[in-house]
């Protein structure tokens, strides 16, 4: 099974983020968009791992510190080159990259490789296969935090992904 850590999106920052996606994929039509119930910030990207391995990181992920009463503004966009995604983002959060090494820990004491090459950078991603360098967020808004959790990524009967908490 193909999993992450990650923080699920909050109902009232999804209006938000459709909102800015709409918009983004107004300016690159050929984009792809990424469905709601897929927005997430990812904290750690596992990969392919058993289901045993996935209940012992999931066990972890509920202890983890919780932030709940906290949210990130959310106040810029941008675009990874590789792998051509448009995402929103704010400003560096502490509480954000506190739950990325704690993601991290967890996974190290496990002995459960993840990806680590990638320098951590919080994001939103709503754009797939993008060349959009425009700015899109005009009216900064609150990404409440929610707890963090283990995430499957499945293929619906469609073909599309679709991200299911463990």
């Amino acid at each position: 099974m193909k999993c992450f850590i990650g923080l699920p999106a909050a109902k009232e920052a999804v209006p938000h983020l459709c909102e800015l996606q709409k918009r983004a994929f107004s300016i690159d039509p050929a984009s792809r968009i990424i469905p709601a119930e897929n927005f997430h910030v990812t904290l750690a990207f596992i990969g392919e791992i058993t289901p045993e391995q996935a209940q012992l990181v999931a066990q972890g992920v509920d202890i983890m510190t919780d932030f709940s009463s906290r949210s990130w503004s959310i106040t810029r966009s941008g675009r990874f080159v590789r792998p051509k995604v448009f995402y929103v983002s704010g400003e560096r959060y502490e509480p954000i990259f506190h739950l990325a090494r704690e993601a991290a820990e967890i996974l190290h004491t496990l002995n459960i490789p993840f990806d680590e090459k990638s320098r951590f950078t919080p994001h939103i991603t709503v754009l797939r296969n993008s060349h959009l360098d425009e700015p899109v967020v005009t009216h900064p808004f609150e990404w409440p935090i929610l707890r963090a959790r283990l995430f499957e990524s499945k293929l619906d009967e469609d073909g599309k992904h679709v991200y299911v908490p463990i």
